[in-house]
């Protein structure tokens, strides 16, 4: 572990992260060197490592323990993967926790890990009042008081285990891609306004236009994609405003994500991609953080069905009436949902931000916050089958793929 720790992390030792990074690919290195055992004092015993790079994204460790004259030996195999996190509890939340109501968190049949997570172990971090029940395991901060942290009659709304977490849990801030890095063409002044229109992948793929507004009358625009599940199609839009029952539908099995500038407004039962599959639409916004004190909500109302995933930069983003996200909502702002709203989304990701939920609200993924709000009658569900495209991160992590 102590080989794993320094590979993967900033833990163990910078000595031995520094070796193997300098290796040359099909090298090998021997730490700490060949016949030679570095003392193991926790164990009463000591270790031999070889490494061997067989790429950039592939490192192999022979290890060697001793112990008591006795010698074991294992290899483990560890590949370089995107550093994306691991999503396996219903909620967490890095500062606190509030429920009140007849809030609940719980997770699906078959679900072999319930839980939720809190970093902090300040005391009064989590405070469950009224009929409120946590269906679920709870870790809190490493080292917290239990009693402390959790207020009044907190524990008897827990039907799980409750304990202490063995380490914080990180969650990165997602990485918001460049508009300009991605590629798109000049504004060639394309809009297209209150017209039923249908567009193949060659008019609009890297194109940047200028205004998709469908306010008025009862308009479709159809986005064409092809019969390629593995094909993804890129626009950019200055502004997208949706009213009535103006929809945009996606046909074909390609994939179609939407780079938005300056505006995203969606009203009445207007929709996107409410026939498609949530796998087929990715939209960004950026919003007009060039505003000294940008502080941007984007308001979801009405009947309004958003089918795929949203990533708002800086904005943050409210669902009301009825409205309904259905893929993965990432921001490095605040989420609110009022109302009815349904968030069938996977994935609320939200790591500096406020998630708050009251009324009805309907959630069913696994929620990732800075602080959790819900009251009324909330109800999260955590579901592990995650099929929407996970928000995206920058770098990358060496992950155990074999170990024997």
């Amino acid at each position: 572990m102590i080989a794993i720790n320094s590979l993967q992390n900033e833990e163990g030792s910078p000595e031995l992260r520094e070796r193997v990074e300098n290796l040359d690919i099909g090298s090998e290195d021997i730490y700490p060197s060949a016949g030679i055992f570095e003392t193991w004092s926790d164990m009463k015993g000591g270790y031999n490592l070889r490494f061997l790079k067989e790429s950039e994204d592939a490192i192999v460790i022979q290890s060697t323990g001793r112990f008591d004259e006795t010698e074991y030996r294992t290899t483990i195999r560890l590949e370089r993967v995107a550093n994306t996190p691991v999503f396996n509890q219903a909620l967490h939340a890095e500062d606190s926790i509030e429920m009140g109501g007849s809030d609940y968190v719980g997770c699906v049949d078959g679900t072999e890990v319930c839980q939720v997570t809190l970093n902090s172990n300040s005391p009064n971090s989590i405070n469950l009042i009224g009929s409120t029940l946590l269906d679920s395991d709870l870790f809190i901060g490493p080292g917290g008081d239990i009693g402390s942290v959790i207020t009044g009659s907190g524990e008897e709304k827990i039907s799980g285990n409750v304990g202490l977490l063995s380490k914080r849990i990180d969650f990165p801030p997602p990485d918001f891609p460049d508009f300009n890095e991605v590629g798109f063409s000049p504004q060639e002044g394309i809009s297209y306004k209150n017209t039923s229109t249908v567009l193949q992948p060659h008019e609009y793929h890297g194109k940047h236009i200028d205004q998709i507004v469908l306010s008025q009358g009862n308009n479709t625009l159809t986005i064409h994609t092809g019969n390629d599940p593995e094909q993804t199609y890129k626009m950019r839009v200055g502004s997208l405003i949706l009213g009535g029952q103006n929809k945009i539908d996606i046909e074909g099995e390609g994939k179609v994500e939407f780079y938005v500038d300056h505006e995203v407004d969606m009203k009445g039962g207007s929709s996107i991609n409410k026939d498609g599959t949530v796998d087929q639409l990715y939209l960004f916004y950026k919003g007009f953080q060039e505003v000294e004190l940008y502080d941007e909500t984007l308001d979801f109302g009405g009947n309004t069905v958003f089918n795929g995933s949203f990533f708002a930069d800086q904005a943050n983003i409210r669902l009301r009436g009825t409205a309904g996200i259905q893929g993965n909502v990432t921001t490095n702002a605040n989420v609110s949902l009022y109302g009815d709203a349904e968030a069938i989304s996977r994935l609320i990701y939200a790591p500096t931000g406020t998630v708050s939920a009251s009324g009805n609200v309907k959630i069913k993924g696994a929620v990732i916050s800075h602080k959790f709000i819900g009251s009324g009658n909330t109800s999260l569900i955590y579901d592990p089958e995650f099929d929407a495209v996970p928000p995206p991160f920058s770098g990358t992590k060496l992950q155990i793929v074999m170990w024997n």
